[in-house]
């Protein structure tokens, strides 16, 4: 009985000296993935930051870009309305060396 006892004792150690040797394979596992995790965590917010930031640039480009069209469109319309003044005093120029 004594000696069944002991063996028992030594089986229950080995296996203790087990868990206790997968419980600290496992809680280093487990460090690993959560600085895994915290490192990715930490990618992702520099990449929206970097999506906000061209975003950004892009809304600005687009109100510049608004901004040269209706300039352009100003401008093609006042060309216009100077070269119907132009045509129109030609008219009148060409009316006048008439009476003359």
């Amino acid at each position: 009985a004594s000696q069944q006892q002991s063996r028992t004792i030594k089986r229950l150690q080995a296996e203790k000296s087990k868990y206790a040797s997968d419980s600290a394979e496992a809680q280093e596992k487990l460090m690993q993935a959560m600085e895994e995790v915290k490192a990715r965590e930490i990618s992702v917010l520099q990449l929206q930051k970097k999506i906000a930031e061209g975003e950004a640039k892009l809304k600005q480009q687009q109100n510049l870009y608004e901004a040269v069209r209706s300039d352009r469109n100003l401008y093609s319309k006042n060309l216009i309305e100077s070269q119907e003044e132009i045509a129109e005093m030609k008219r009148k120029f060409k009316i006048m060396t008439r009476q003359i």
